[in-house]
Parts: C-alpha cells; structure tokens; sequence
C-alpha cells in the first residue's frame, strides 16, 4: 500500500511539473477547453430556459378548461348551433363556470393615432375571468352588464397603441358595415411571455380557423349579448374542477351532446399543453446537436495538440522511464494532466457560461436560461471524457517507447 501511495504521488508530481513547466502548451488547451465547454453549458442553459419559459408559459392558459365549440369542417354550417341551454347543462357537468362566447374578425382603429390592427373580438360575459383569471397588466376585466367597455390582450394593445398607456383611450371597432366605439378598461397579460422579442412568434400551433385563434391570445374582449335562448353561440370554455378532471368533463360532454358531437370540437386545454410541449421537447432534442458538434471539435482540437506536445516529449518520457517508471505510470501521468486540466477549464467554463448567458438573455431572449445540475454534469463529464479518448491514444504510444533507442536519437 505505501509503494502505490508513493507511485501515485509521484505520478502526480510529475504531471504537474508537466503543466506547469509548458506554459504555452498548458494555455492553449486550457483556453480551448474552457471556451468550448463555456459554449456548450451556455446552449445547453439557453436551450433548457425555452423549454421551462414555454412550460411556465403554456401552464398558464389553463390547465383546467375545456374548451367547447363547432369544429372549423364545412359540415358545421349546416348543424345545430350551441345556444344558451347548452350552457346551462355543461356548468352543471362540470360543476364550475362556463363563459359562452362568439368571435369575430374585426379590425381596431386607435381615433387619436390612426392606427389600425385586425385581430379577434371575442363577445362573452364576464364569467370568461372565472373560468381563465386574467393577469391584468394594467386596469380590470370585463364587469357584468358593462356594454360600453373592452379589455385587449397585451399584443392588441401595443399593436395600437405602443407604449402609450391604453386604458381609458377609446376605441373604434369595424367589421363589415358594423361600427362600434369602446372604452379600453383593461390590458391583459401575453401568457406566451417567450415571444415578447419575436412579435411573429406563435407557440400555440392549432390557430387553424377563426374560433381557434382565440388561443392566440390577440384579442379584444367585449359583453356580448346571450340573453335571447334561440341565438347561436360559436363556443363555450368550460372550468372543472382540477386539471386532472378534464378527461371526465370532455367524456360527459361527448356522450350529452350524443349526435351532435360530430360537429363540435371538445378538447381538454391540458392535453393541448401536453401535445405542444411534446412537439418542442422534439425540437430542442435536435437543437441539442449544437453542443455535440462543439464538443466533438474541441475533442478533435485535444487530441491534435495532444499528438505534438507528446511527441516533444518523448525524451523527457524516455527519461522517466530509464529512473524505473512504468508504462502504466507514464500512461497515468499523461491522463492525468489532461484531467487536471479538464477539471480547472470546467470551473473555468462555469463562470463564463453564467456570464455569456446572462449577455444572450440581455441583448437576444426574452427568456431566462436555465442551469439544470444534469445538463452541467452531462456536460463536464462529456469534457471529461472526450479529454481523456483524446489524450489515450498518445498517452499509449509514450508509454510503449523503447527509452534506450529514444535517448539514443536524441
């Protein structure tokens, strides 16, 4: 036991006489190592903050709801439409509020600027806050019997107004012939708080018709009228209890509306999250290629350098050997140089990624980036590892140096 302690202490002794006593060399691989493994924690941080921004972000437009309304096929037009007593049911089903609602294309028009938008007016009651409680950025939602009144979405509101405050400015909306002008009361929230720098960006994914566009959230929120019992309605949401109610509420509501369910969408806003994170969780797994293909370079660049510092070496090594080293001792010292070296670029590496990704998160992301502990030991194990592939091939070809013939060429 005291022989092995003593070999390892001298196996590394001298690989730290070897570090230091390559001042150049030692650098190099130190800036290339730390640089690369910095790039790779900072892709993996930012690549993990936009799943965890679309998870915060999907969460909040309700687990939940169901949502309820005739499906976008042509042989809607001719069904039966949703009117007021199927709302009465459905709020009993599901025990819980339900907000009736139709929507329409509109285009918004800010009377002091001029400026225009086209975006979804949705006519509903104030139970719609019930069933989806807003986040009200400025002012309040809808109150019951407020006919004069609109709340926008927070891409509406910036769309005509810019940064001037919106609430209490009036507002004039047209569609076809019809003419109506509202006060602004409210501005709510942009739950998809990932797209606040990509203005285009739609996470939803299912805005395929109009009444789907709604999950878009670029709306503007009116009272609607539902107190005639024959007038159609286009859709419903419907608040359970929990999200884990949702599968029993969109099963009773199927089997109530018998036939008729041919022509309705009824879908759970839970398994709309599920299947879009799916989709993203797909792509940031190919995303995930990036710091691959940065490791396997700097894995590439390691073992070049690696190539012809040994070479240099090989009478230094000879020399070694000829005091009584061993191979495995000389193949030791070689790894083990790497590893130290592998070890300071990743403290290194850490510092610089916090750094690089709070830049990115500054100047490009409206997201936060995300240091998950498995992605940081995923990564500096994988440092690690392509370190010592990239060092063994030479670490294996000095220990297996003839020294007499080596000292005789030198």
């Amino acid at each position: 036991m005291r022989a092995r302690a003593t070999a390892w202490r001298a196996v590394g002794r001298a690989a730290w006489r070897g570090l230091v006593r390559r001042p150049l060399q030692t650098a190099l691989l130190f800036f290339a190592l730390t640089t690369s493994l910095g790039a790779t924690l900072t892709i993996l941080a930012v690549l993990a903050g936009i799943g965890e921004q679309m998870r915060r972000d999907l969460v909040r437009v309700g687990m939940d709801v169901v949502n309820v309304h005739l499906s976008p096929r042509v042989g809607s037009l001719f069904a039966q439409p949703l009117r007021a007593q199927d709302c009465a049911w459905m709020r009993a089903v599901a025990e819980g509020p339900v907000a009736p609602f139709r929507a329409a294309t509109v285009v918004g028009v800010d009377p002091a600027s001029g400026r225009e938008a086209q975006f979804l007016e949705l006519a509903t009651t104030a139970e719609w806050a019930a069933v989806v409680p807003p986040e009200m950025i400025h002012g309040r939602f809808l109150e019951p019997g407020e006919t004069d009144a609109c709340a926008l979405d927070e891409w509406v509101a910036r769309a005509l107004f810019g940064d001037d405050p919106a609430v209490g400015r009036p507002l004039v909306l047209r569609a076809g012939g019809r003419r109506r002008e509202l006060t602004v009361v409210g501005v709510l929230h942009d739950p998809f708080e990932i797209r606040k720098r990509f203005d285009e960006l739609d996470v939803t994914g299912t805005a395929r018709s109009r009444l789907l566009r709604m999950m878009e959230f670029k709306s503007a929120y009116v009272t609607g009228d539902f107190s005639d019992p024959r007038a159609a309605i286009h859709g419903a949401i419907v608040k359970a209890r929990d999200a884990d109610d949702t599968r029993r509420v969109v099963s009773e509501l199927a089997r109530r509306f018998g036939p008729r369910n041919e022509y309705l969408s009824i879908w759970a806003r839970r398994n709309w999250v599920d299947a879009v994170l799916r989709a993203a969780g797909l792509a940031l797994s190919v995303a995930n290629v990036l710091w691959i293909v940065v490791l396997l370079i700097t894995g590439v660049m390691v073992t070049t350098v690696s190539l012809v510092a040994v070479r240099e070496r090989y009478r230094e090594i000879a020399i070694r050997r000829a005091e009584g080293a061993r191979r495995r001792e000389v193949a030791l010292q070689l790894l083990l140089e790497n590893a130290l070296l592998t070890l300071a670029a990743s403290a290194a590496a850490l510092v610089l990624a916090q750094g690089l990704a709070a830049l990115v998160e500054a100047r490009y992301l409206s997201w936060r980036p995300v240091f998950f502990p498995g992605d940081l030991a995923l990564a500096l194990g994988m440092g690690l590892v392509i370190g010592a592939l990239a060092t063994a091939l030479p670490a294996a070809r000095a220990a297996t140096l003839d020294p007499v013939r080596v000292l005789r060429q030198a």
